[in-house]
C-alpha cells in the first residue's frame, strides 16, 4: 500500500491560476504543495501571441508563459511534476491519487487545471494527430511552412492560430459554421487583410482525407448544401475546449458541462474548502489575467479562513 502523505493546501495546475494562488501563498508565509502535469504556465505556452495582459502590448505566449512561471523559480517553490488522477472528499479531508499511485491527504485543494481542445468529430481525427492534425502553431506551424493549410473555428484562438500560421504558409483557409465570427474584430479584420488567407463561411467539416496523413479536407456550405474539397498538409481544428475535470471524483461540484461553478467573491465550489479557478469555470469570458486573479482570491480565502481558526498550520518560512 502506497504510504499517506499529509499537505495543508494542494493546488492542482501551473497555469496562471495556479502561479497567481501559489505565489500569493508562499508570499504570506502559507505552506502548500503544486502538483503539476505538463509545462509551467499551462495553454499560454501554445498561443502564438498575447495581445492583452497588462503590461504588455504584444507578447508571444512562450514568452509570458516563462514570465509568469520566473515567480515560481524565483521563490524557488517546489513543483511535483505529477499528474492527479483522482480527487475525492472524506469527511473534512481531501484524498489525491497521482499518475504513480501516490497518495495524499489535503485540508484544502484549489483546483487550476485548464482545458483541452474539443474534438471536431471526425474520422481519423485521432490517428492523424501529429500526422497532419495539430492544435498548436506555435509547436508545429514550422512543419508546414510554404504549405496549404486549414484551421476549423471561429472565437479568438482559432483567429490567432491563423494570423501566425498565414506568416509562413502557402495558404490558409479560414473555416467557420457560421457567418459570424465569435473572435474579436480585430483578429477578423487582420486576417482580411492577409493575401493568402481565405476565409470559407458557413461551412462545417465533412471528411478528413488522406491515407496516412491529411492531404485534404471536404466542407460544406451550410446554406447552399455546396460541397468543397481542399488541398492542404495541415489541419489546425480549433472548436472550443472541454475542463480538464474528469479527476475530481466529488458528487455536485461540476455542472452538465463539467465546468465547476464557484462563489466568485472567494472561488470557493458548493464542496467546502474546495476552490476552482481560471478555465475550468463556466465563465462566458477567459482571459489569462482574470485566471490569476482567480487564483490569488482563492489563495487569499485560504489565508483568511486559516487565521481566523488560528490553526496553527506549518509556515514554510
Amino acid at each position: 500500500m502506497s504510504e499517506i502523505i499529509k499537505i495543508n493546501i494542494a493546488v492542482i495546475g501551473l497555469g496562471p491560476a495556479g502561479i497567481g494562488a501559489s505565489v500569493k501563498l508562499f508570499d504570506e508565509g502559507i505552506d502548500f504543495t503544486i502538483f503539476n502535469k505538463g509545462m509551467p504556465g499551462g495553454k499560454v505556452n501554445i498561443c502564438p501571441r498575447v495581445d492583452n495582459y497588462p503590461g504588455y502590448t504584444k507578447i508571444p505566449g512562450p514568452d509570458l508563459a516563462f514570465a509568469l512561471y520566473q515567480r515560481i523559480l524565483d521563490r524557488k517553490i517546489k513543483v511535483i511534476n505529477k499528474e492527479v488522477i483522482s480527487l475525492t472528499k472524506n469527511n473534512d479531508d481531501f484524498e489525491l491519487i497521482l499518475s504513480d499511485n501516490s497518495k495524499y491527504i489535503a485540508k484544502y485543494v484549489i483546483v487550476g487545471t485548464g482545458t483541452k481542445e474539443k474534438l471536431i468529430g471526425l474520422k481519423n481525427e485521432e490517428e492523424f494527430l501529429g500526422k497532419g492534425i495539430s492544435y498548436c502553431s506555435v509547436c508545429d506551424g514550422h512543419f508546414y511552412k510554404n504549405l496549404p493549410v486549414a484551421v476549423i473555428g471561429g472565437g479568438n484562438a482559432a483567429l490567432k492560430e491563423a494570423i501566425h500560421l498565414s506568416e509562413f504558409v502557402s495558404h490558409l483557409y479560414v473555416i467557420h459554421r457560421r457567418n459570424e465570427f465569435r473572435g474579436s474584430l480585430k483578429n477578423v479584420e487582420e486576417l482580411k487583410e492577409k493575401k493568402n488567407v481565405e476565409i470559407l463561411t458557413p461551412y462545417i467539416p465533412l471528411e478528413i482525407m488522406g491515407e496516412n496523413k491529411v492531404e485534404g479536407l471536404k466542407i460544406q456550405n451550410k446554406e447552399t448544401g455546396e460541397i468543397k474539397e481542399l488541398k492542404i498538409d495541415g489541419l489546425f481544428p480549433l472548436v472550443g475546449q472541454n475542463p480538464n475535470t474528469t479527476f475530481i471524483k466529488i458528487d455536485g461540484v461540476k455542472d452538465e458541462y463539467n465546468t465547476i461553478p464557484v462563489n466568485l467573491k472567494t472561488m470557493e465550489t458548493n464542496c467546502p474548502n474546495l476552490f476552482a479557478t481560471g478555465d475550468v469555470l463556466p465563465r462566458l469570458l477567459r482571459q489569462i489575467y482574470l485566471s490569476e486573479h482567480d487564483g490569488v482570491v482563492a489563495a487569499q480565502t485560504i489565508i483568511n479562513r486559516i487565521r481566523n481558526k488560528n490553526n496553527n498550520i506549518k509556515l514554510h518560512l
